[in-house]
């Protein structure tokens, strides 16, 4: 870790350690300043000038701190910028003795041969008194030197653009990484692990392969019923980790087995196409507790047909027929629907005469958004105008989002009901 005064302290250590090399190039009176290129009034007479010139976030290390914190703000682990310095080093001295190369040979041999800060060198930099409490010696990653290589075209807009003054020689370095943290109280450690405990599961994901009424004919799924999903892989590793998901209710299976399970539907599935899919939770911990996490089986349809209500003793189709309604007069079949109609959900009632062949006459309800035919709110009570129907004996159906109430059959197979008379 290292706080706020961390990219001074690299300023400062990289001074002290470049002063030191100065003896390698034999230049009498030779120093190591950081000043600005462009102030002349600071700038040595013989030595080096060193210039922090650009900061930008280090790609290696720039998120490895993230999550700082969890969903509820409990502090993980402290926030730490990742930094990359560019220094500009500038040479001065007399042209006719070649002191600036002299000084560049000195720095540059001096930077190749120990590429790092050393830690005590950082420690030496620290005592310095306006870096007084600056911990960068304790930084987990050391301060490496690596040169940049300037094209003409960057070295021209270096000097003439950034700093407006006339080019001296000059070489550039990058420090590489520093790590500024926050002072947030460390984060207590995670617990230790007791028991390690490794969980293998063959990747045996459920298929269902078909949907059908539990008894009856299949293709009849009515409300209340139980269906039968057929497949393969359908049992997960306990029954009580396999659940049915139906209109986003989890059904919990009557009977299980590796190619079949049956469930119950609950009241509220909307009539129409509906979807089935098994969910297989994985079991952990010791006792075993299932876990979000298995695997699902891609959601199968099925189609839930409504179903006209029935009452009484012996039970009758509450299927009413009032005549005479609003103006001009016309007639109306208010029929009792289960499970109700959803909001967004079209019903279309189907009278069919009982001659062979005939075809039906459709009629939408009433209680609708006019124009788009569709619910407005939950019911089970539906209206039809219906107009004056020709006089005779009907078959009446109610279509839910294509999903056909049933008709009652006779022995022979025939339509028998439920009717309504004209």
């Amino acid at each position: 870790m290292s706080n706020a005064l961390a990219i001074a302290t690299v300023t400062q250590t990289l001074q002290n350690v470049l002063t030191e090399a100065l003896v390698l190039a034999n230049v009498s009176s030779a120093v190591v300043t950081a000043v600005r290129p462009d102030d002349p009034t600071r700038l040595p007479t013989t030595g080096v000038n060193i210039f922090l010139y650009q900061v930008a976030p280090n790609t290696a290390l720039r998120n490895s701190d993230l999550p700082t914190r969890s969903a509820d703000g409990t502090l993980l682990q402290r926030p730490q910028a990742a930094l990359d310095l560019f220094y500009l080093l500038t040479f001065y001295g007399d042209d006719t003795r070649l002191e600036q190369q002299r000084l560049l040979g000195a720095i540059t041999l001096a930077l190749h041969a120990q590429p790092w800060l050393r830690n005590a060198d950082i420690v030496t930099a620290e005592a310095t008194p306006f870096l007084a409490g600056a911990d960068l010696s304790a930084q987990s990653e050391r301060v490496r030197f690596r040169p940049v290589s300037f094209s003409l075209e960057e070295l021209s807009k270096l000097w003439s653009f950034l700093l407006k003054t006339d080019y001296v020689l000059s070489a550039a370095y990058v420090a590489s990484v520093v790590l500024i943290d926050t002072s947030d109280p460390v984060p207590a450690p995670a617990l230790p692990v007791l028991t390690p405990q490794l969980l293998t599961m063959p990747f045996q994901p459920p298929v269902v392969t078909s949907i059908a009424a539990a008894q009856g004919p299949p293709d009849l799924i009515l409300p209340g019923t139980q269906i039968v999903l057929t497949g393969i892989n359908l049992l997960g590793p306990d029954s009580t980790a396999t659940s049915v998901l139906v209109a986003g209710t989890a059904l919990t299976p009557s009977a299980a087995s590796a190619t079949q399970l049956t469930v119950t539907l609950p009241a509220g599935v909307p009539a129409g196409t509906q979807t089935a899919q098994v969910s297989q939770l994985a079991l952990l911990g010791s006792p075993p507790v299932a876990h979000a996490g298995g695997v699902q089986s891609v959601p199968a349809p099925f189609t839930l047909l409504p179903l006209i209500r029935r009452s009484g003793s012996p039970p009758v189709y509450q299927i009413t027929r009032q005549t005479g309604v609003g103006s001009p007069p016309a007639d109306t079949v208010t029929v009792v629907l289960d499970p109700a109609v959803q909001a967004g959900q079209r019903a279309i009632l189907a009278l069919r005469p009982q001659a062979a062949g005939a075809r039906p006459t459709l009629f939408d309800a009433t209680l609708f958004t006019e124009g788009t035919a569709t619910a407005t709110a939950p019911t089970n009570t539906l209206i039809f105008p219906i107009g004056i129907p020709p006089a005779g004996t009907y078959f009446v159906q109610v279509i839910v989002d294509r999903a056909e109430s049933p008709l009652d059959t006779d022995g022979s197979l025939h339509p028998s009901g439920p009717t309504v008379i004209f």
